[in-house]
């Protein structure tokens, strides 16, 4: 892992470190505000430029103030008041810091009522803690840097055993070196296993968001500080997924999509509802395509409302399958949230699971 010096201290780049003092975060160096961070929050420390050092921010904030995308965060905070981080989903928990209105956020996950969000932002180095530099014998470990001439006179074997017995985190750039079986061909080009159960993470240095298994295969994306950033390929039981979409509407009724059709349009809804038939769309039912298939369904939950779910072609032998009366979970956009003659909505199915 890289070790940053800020002023007469040192950190090391993607540990959590605890603020000493309360800081402005910025955009860039010198740039606008877009976090007060209060002092003893744990920040994940990510490169640094002069005396100015790139840390991320990982807390809980309320779903309600949060808008639509911003540039490239797929959500921010809206324009009423700043919003407050907190170290858990409660409005009991700790404060960690207070984002500006218009401030773009990366999500993580949801609790409820709460969103988990992530927000890197540039701080000035002495509010994060000095400690004492490390001995030599750990600066002289393999890092993503080409080795000093002086080490090739050494001995030609050793910096490859050392390489192979890295720890995990400097391990995945340099693994190419180490001799590993030829991939079979339903593996990706460029592949890498996982040497060891190992967690993964947000961001470098950032949350645990899963874990690894020992052979699992992944894809290099990047490298960044000792850590490699991956894409995997695997299975999950559909009931435990939400819409990672900022403009899901958690808590969205169908009275909600009848009253505001036009402000509804286009928002995905994750609901629990039951299935009373299946349809094939008539000239009277105007919004839907003259055959177009359809489930009538009731919803969401308790709610005694009509709607219409059409279906997409790879959903229709699903669909068809349904009894009467099933409880599913759907994952569907809204069409109209109030079609002609009678005003009931439509939606377009994304998935369905059982429940």
């Amino acid at each position: 892992m890289a070790l940053i010096a800020i002023g007469a201290g040192w950190t090391l780049a993607g540990a959590q470190t605890a603020l000493t003092a309360a800081a402005d975060g910025r955009n860039a160096p010198g740039g606008d505000l877009v976090i007060a961070i209060r002092a003893g929050t744990k920040v994940a420390v990510v490169s640094t430029k002069e005396t100015h050092v790139l840390v991320t921010v990982d807390g809980w904030v309320d779903a309600s103030r949060l808008a639509a995308k911003l540039d490239t965060f797929p959500a921010s905070v809206d324009s009423k008041a700043p919003l407050r981080v907190r170290a858990s989903a409660s409005a009991n928990a700790a404060i960690l810091a207070e984002l500006r209105p218009r401030t773009g956020v990366h999500t993580l996950g949801k609790s409820g009522t709460w969103i988990r969000i992530k927000r890197s932002a540039w701080i000035l180095g002495s509010a994060l803690p000095k400690s004492t530099p490390p001995p030599p014998k750990q600066t002289a470990k393999p890092s993503e840097t080409k080795p000093p001439q002086t080490a090739k006179t050494s001995d030609a074997k050793p910096p490859a055993k050392q390489l192979a017995s890295a720890a995990a985190p400097v391990a995945v750039p340099v693994a190419p070196a180490v001799a590993t079986p030829s991939p079979a061909p339903s593996v990706p080009a460029g592949s890498m296993s996982v040497s060891k159960p190992t967690k993964l993470l947000a961001a470098p240095g950032g949350g645990t968001i899963g874990e690894l298994g020992k052979g699992a295969v992944v894809q290099t994306l990047a490298h960044d500080h000792g850590f490699a950033k991956v894409r995997i390929e695997g299975w999950v039981p559909e009931r435990e997924l939400s819409p990672a979409d900022s403009s899901v509407g958690a808590q969205l009724t169908a009275a909600d999509l009848r009253a505001d059709p036009d402000g509804t349009r286009g928002k995905f809804v994750q609901w629990e509802v039951e299935v009373l038939s299946f349809q094939i769309a008539d000239p009277l039912r105007r919004e839907l395509a003259r055959d177009e298939p359809y489930l009538l369904a009731k919803g969401p939950g308790t709610e005694n409302a009509l709607l219409y779910l059409a279906i997409p072609p790879s959903l229709l032998t699903q669909a068809k399958a349904l009894q009467p009366l099933s409880r599913v979970l759907i994952t569907a956009r809204v069409r109209a949230g109030h079609s002609e003659p009678v005003g009931t909505p439509i939606l377009d199915l994304k998935s369905i699971s059982k429940r």
